[in-house]
């Protein structure tokens, strides 16, 4: 009986710091930034349709890339994207950050513990997701 009681105090307190050290949104929005500007940055140096426009017009893709990410446009671009739709969801303990794309919503943040965790698989399949898309696209045209 003794021990039982000890280990619901454990948990009790870890309980209690948990909440106590739950991360604010901005935290998750600070995070989720740099993880999906990131991305966006990768997308748009491996997408050919990107670079048959950059092409057309004898636009250097190195050169855009580089004007892009030095003067802040895709984190201009992604930070608007995460103000406007990312929202909290709270579980006492921890909370959630996700965003609506599509209809559908993601879980995109997980704070924990005074940090916030991006959760990239989801990131990840959303690319895998697109690229079926444009393989089948291809396939019926």
């Amino acid at each position: 009986m003794k021990r039982l009681i000890i280990i619901l105090a454990i948990l009790l307190g870890l309980a209690l710091v948990m909440k106590v050290t739950v991360p604010s949104m901005e935290k998750h929005k600070e995070a989720a930034v740099e993880q999906v500007t990131k991305f966006v940055e990768e997308q748009m140096m491996q997408n050919d349709e990107v670079d048959g426009y950059l092409e057309a017009y004898g636009i250097d893709k190195d050169e855009t890339h580089r004007f892009l990410s030095e003067n802040g446009i895709y984190k201009s671009m992604v930070t608007y994207l995460v103000e406007n739709s990312l929202f909290l969801e709270d579980y006492f303990v921890c909370n959630v950050g996700k965003f609506q794309y599509e209809g559908e919503i993601y879980p995109l943040t997980l704070g924990l513990f005074n940090h916030v965790f991006v959760l990239t698989d989801y990131i990840d399949e959303m690319q895998e997701a697109q690229e079926k898309m444009e393989k089948l696209q291809q396939k019926l045209e």
